[in-house]
């Protein structure tokens, strides 16, 4: 299997990554990140708020969220509705299954932004966002490429959201 990373460089550049995933293991992201973390948050914990500790723990500013697996038991996305920056939010009540999660590490004003999507679904929907609040059911399995460079955010007055700098 092959996986298609798209990554904006700092010179402006459009660079594509293309990993080869190996049965024994994280070969591949490892070359292209500093360093991949692979960590379990536990049943009834908030998703975010234990990415964000996780992160402050082990001084990770800077990295893409690669993938998140498992279950919540509740969620909350945001959608965005308008220009600038407003959003209309959703709950969610589970069981439900982490399909798929990606997202980015960075800082504003010294300070961490986890950003995340994430798409969950149960038998009878499959609904995905921007990922507000969630509390884990049985199990997130996480994996965080940690950059060599600084991801950056700030305000964006046409946005009013926290966007990428470079």
């Amino acid at each position: 299997m092959r996986l298609h990373f798209y990554v904006q460089s700092r010179s402006g550049r459009l660079a594509v990554f293309v990993l080869r995933w190996c049965w024994w293991g994280w070969k591949g992201l490892k070359q292209l990140f500093n360093k991949v973390h692979v960590f379990r948050v536990k049943p009834g914990q908030e998703l975010l708020g234990e990415i964000a500790s996780y992160c402050r723990e082990h001084n990770i500013t800077s990295g893409v969220v690669v993938g998140i697996i498992g279950s919540v038991e509740s969620a909350c996305l945001n959608f965005l509705t308008e220009l600038p920056g407003k959003y209309d939010s959703a709950d969610y009540s589970g069981p439900l299954e982490i399909v798929c999660a990606q997202g980015s590490v960075a800082q504003r004003n010294d300070s961490p932004i986890i950003h995340i999507h994430i798409q969950l679904s149960r038998q009878d929907i499959c609904r995905g966002g921007h990922l507000a609040e969630a509390t884990v059911f049985s199990t997130a399995e996480v994996v965080i490429g940690e950059l060599d460079y600084q991801l950056r955010r700030q305000s964006d007055s046409y946005t009013g959201l926290n966007e990428l700098v470079d």
